[in-house]
């Protein structure tokens, strides 16, 4: 009994390559613009699944939350990168049909299903063969056609860009002790001894000499010192997209044809 998958499934599945390895979990899954249905995948892959491929669905089988892929590890991390932020051209599936040696993307329907090991190695190795085929009929044939024709061919350039990690910036708080200065002015109170003649009109004479005491209370400013905890500025990290362009050179084969004898044009 077969157990029908909807396309929203494939979002809560786990991908493996086809001998079983782990990659990652489904990031975007493209349909297919005439019947709706999906074609390829995204699947995210390395470390802490930073990067990630598109890879056709042909071939792949998808039980309980498990998408077995039809194509290996190495396979994968190698693809085209195209991002899942616009639709793929026709130019774009061509470019990664061609990357994994299959015909166009058709959808085959995605399901669980109770089947015996023999059986499932059975289907593996059809799947194997048919890629195996369809290899071989789009392989460019170096041989004539014919006596009198040949066929040229050349290798042409394919760049593909990788997302990878290449360093982490951090923020770090920590505290250090400085030693700050300022001048305060105080001010305090000092006692002089203020003497003034007395002219004979203040009336003081005759009064009987005696032991006496003068005071005068001082006063002056001492400085207290507090400190407050205040909040100065807000640090944060942000990134921002940097683009340039970086030039790549490659030695590429191509074939030539020479003639002998007498060739009009």
């Amino acid at each position: 009994m077969s157990t029908k998958k909807n396309i929203a499934d494939l979002f809560d599945a786990t991908a493996y390559d086809n001998a079983g390895d782990k990659l990652g979990s489904i990031k975007e899954v493209f349909l297919d613009d005439n019947t709706g249905k999906p074609t390829f995948v995204e699947v995210s892959h390395g470390l802490f699944g930073l990067n990630s491929s598109l890879v056709p669905l042909r071939g792949a089988t998808f039980e309980g939350e498990e998408l077995r892929l039809a194509f290996a590890k190495d396979l994968i991390k190698d693809a085209p990168d195209f991002g899942s932020d616009t639709a793929l051209t026709t130019t774009d599936q061509s470019r990664l049909n061609e990357h994994y040696g299959v015909g166009a993307a058709e959808y085959q329907d995605i399901y669980t299903e109770s089947r015996s090991p023999k059986t499932q190695e059975t289907s593996e190795a059809a799947a194997a063969a048919e890629t195996k085929a369809e290899t071989e009929q789009q392989a460019p044939k170096a041989a004539a056609t014919d006596e009198n024709t040949l066929v040229r061919s050349e290798e042409e350039l394919n760049v593909s860009k990788e997302n990878v990690q290449t360093g982490e910036a951090r923020l770090r708080k920590f505290v250090v002790t400085e030693t700050e200065t300022v001048d305060v002015p105080v001010s305090r109170e000092e006692v002089r001894v203020v003497r003034t003649p007395l002219t004979g009109d203040e009336k003081v004479d005759g009064q009987p000499l005696t032991d006496e005491e003068a005071s005068v209370v001082l006063h002056e400013e001492r400085v207290n010192v507090s400190k407050d905890t205040v909040a100065k500025e807000k640090v944060a990290l942000e990134k921002e997209q940097v683009t340039e362009t970086q030039r790549v050179s490659e030695e590429l084969k191509k074939e030539r044809i020479e003639t002998d004898g007498t060739v009009t044009e």
